[in-house]
């Protein structure tokens, strides 16, 4: 009896699957219009496997459930009686809650099976994987087959590949969109230019073409190389993609900046609150800082007070809250360590925290407008530490959104500490 099987990537996609990778990233990365990345993703996945059936979903945090932006094969009723689907439910979901490919490889003898509708197609093999971008899973694409075990372990490594590339692209249509409805606002904040169409369309082209999206494509398939898909990979070639890792994602992160910046300025953004703990984040930012930490000798520590309970707010922008200082920290500290301490909450529902460095340390006088955008101490920093100076902007303007704020405590040559307060239970939007 065949059943739903979970598989695991491992190495052996070899040159046809990566011309066909090479195909979809070419298609996707001019693709802008988010409609025609699903369509025109799920056409070249069909097409690369030779098949007629195949869905792609979105998945939306605020209900908890897929969305279907595009289907292959299906009668034109499907999307009305599958158009959403919890993660709970059916293969698709599955994929989202395992985080990897999920396989059914004999539907129409299975007993096991209760896909009625794919039954009545004539559908028996069945394979969905997840569509990976920076911050997880957003979505799965799926693909079905009318003949019994069609789909070789191959197969489903290339197309989990595929995946991880659709995920970046989608990513990059949201920023956008996003880019588009404020571009505006980012303009006046990054070139302090009168507005024009010209200025406008050009920082748009920038920013979202010439520096966004190469690099996640990069940063998307340095991952896919690192992970053995195409071929063992040793120490040096494993060091030389880690420097290109870290490279990209410092680039991406400072065009993130901006892009968050100019939003918050405009108060275009929402909070979007979900349960979870700040050992979640800490365990999260550990990971991410853990290849800089090790290469400049400094220790990353947290002290989490045992009050601490499970939290109720905007998690994704408290990672960054979080990311921005500790990333200001390791960039001026040369020695010793960087100390993040979480405490509370406070009778007044409050999350106490501080993160302290023994970097260089700012002056006095300097305290009212470090969190200005643009904001470095002097020009030689900038050129020294890098950075756009739009770090704890984005910090400040994120925690007053969430109810909080933040101060500064520093001495030069001894180092900061950077005190912030958040709400610990966050209304979600009406």
């Amino acid at each position: 009896m065949a059943v739903a099987k979970l598989y695991r990537i491992s190495n052996g996609v070899g040159l046809p699957g990566y011309s066909a990778l090479s195909a979809l990233a070419d298609l996707l990365t001019i693709a802008r219009n988010s409609p025609r990345i699903y369509d025109g993703a799920l056409d070249k996945v069909l097409e690369v496997f030779n098949l007629q059936h195949g869905t792609v979903r979105i998945f939306n945090p605020t209900t908890g459930e897929l969305e279907l932006m595009s289907h292959r094969g299906f009668p034109v009723d499907y999307s009305e009686k599958y158009g959403t689907i919890n993660i709970g439910d059916r293969s698709s979901g599955k994929v989202v809650r395992t985080r990897g490919p999920v396989l059914w490889d004999n539907i129409q003898t299975d007993s096991s099976c209760s896909y009625i509708y794919l039954r009545k197609e004539g559908i028996n093999s069945l394979v969905g994987v997840p569509l990976l971008a920076r911050e997880g899973v957003i979505g799965t694409i799926t693909v079905a087959s009318l003949k019994r075990g069609r789909f070789r372990e191959q197969e489903i490594q290339l197309l989990a590949a595929m995946g991880r590339i659709i995920g970046i692209t989608i990513e990059n249509a949201r920023l956008f969109a996003t880019l588009k409805n404020n571009v505006d606002d980012l303009t006046k904040l990054t070139l302090r230019l009168e507005e024009s169409d010209g200025i406008k369309d050009r920082l748009l082209s920038v920013i979202s073409h010439e520096l966004r999206t190469p690099v996640t494509v990069i940063l998307g398939n340095v991952e896919i190389l690192m992970d053995g898909i195409f071929g063992k990979v040793n120490e040096k070639q494993r060091d030389s993609l880690l420097t290109v890792r870290r490279s990209g994602a410092g680039l991406l992160f400072q065009v993130e900046n901006a892009i968050d910046v100019s939003q918050l300025e405009a108060g275009a953004v929402s909070v979007y609150p979900d349960p979870f703990t700040m050992q979640h984040i800490r365990d999260q930012l550990m990971e991410m800082f853990e290849d800089e930490v090790r290469q400049k000798k400094l220790n990353l520590q947290w002290e989490i007070g045992s009050t601490m309970r499970q939290l109720f707010s905007d998690r994704g922008k408290l990672v960054k809250v979080f990311r921005n200082l500790i990333d200001n920290a390791i960039k001026f500290t040369e020695k010793g360590s960087i100390t993040v301490r979480v405490s509370g909450p406070s009778e007044g529902g409050m999350v106490q925290c501080a993160v302290e460095d023994t970097g260089i340390g700012i002056p006095a006088d300097r305290f009212s407008v470090i969190f200005d955008p643009f904001h470095q101490m002097d020009s030689s920093h900038t050129r020294l530490y890098g950075g756009m100076g739009l770090g704890l902007r984005n910090v400040k303007r994120t925690l007053e959104l969430l109810g909080g704020g933040i101060e500064v405590d520093s001495a030069v040559g001894k180092g900061s500490t950077f005190r912030f307060w958040f709400l610990a239970e966050s209304r979600r939007p009406e």
